[in-house]
């Protein structure tokens, strides 16, 4: 089997698995459970090259995103405009912070917390989905360190005999 074939074999596993554990969260917790499952798929990574390294630089911007879609319920009521400097200042940050492999990841985390049904408590909703992303983020990069170190581990061990 082709690098590429395997690589495309595992990535399916990987999402598989992530949305089996984020499925039966959103079965306990419908809000966290639902955000934590479009984050697990936003961290993980379709190659082995890097893929701990990009599932960490995801999480980070995930982070800045839902940071930034918090913040700027402080600054005025959400709207369009809101939802748009929102989505430019993930930009900004993930620019300043190195982290351009995954703006997007931030800016979708902005629209995550930022959006919300009219008339909602908006702030327990905004929580509860930067809980859902963070969870989600986190579940993602366990699923790809284990993929990772069982990869290693195999490598290793056909070098070996």
């Amino acid at each position: 089997m082709t690098r590429k074939y395997a690589d495309l074999l595992l990535y399916i596993l990987k999402s598989l698995i992530g949305v089996t554990i984020g499925f039966y969260l959103y079965r306990l917790y419908p809000t966290i459970g639902a955000w934590a499952l479009f984050s697990i798929l936003l961290v993980l990574a379709p190659d082995r090259k890097d893929s701990v390294t990009l599932a960490v630089t995801r999480i980070k911007a995930n982070i800045v995103g839902a940071a930034i879609g918090l913040c700027i319920f402080f600054i005025h009521p959400i709207n369009l405009f809101m939802i748009c400097i929102g989505i430019a200042a993930a930009l900004i940050f993930c620019e300043l912070l190195k982290l351009q492999a995954a703006t997007r990841s931030a800016a979708i985390a902005v629209l995550i917390i930022t959006m919300h049904e009219p008339g909602s408590y908006f702030w327990e909703i905004a929580i509860e989905r930067a809980a859902g992303v963070i969870l989600g983020c986190i579940i993602g990069v366990i699923i790809t360190y284990l993929f990772h170190n069982i990869h290693l581990r195999y490598k290793q061990t056909s070098k070996e005999n």
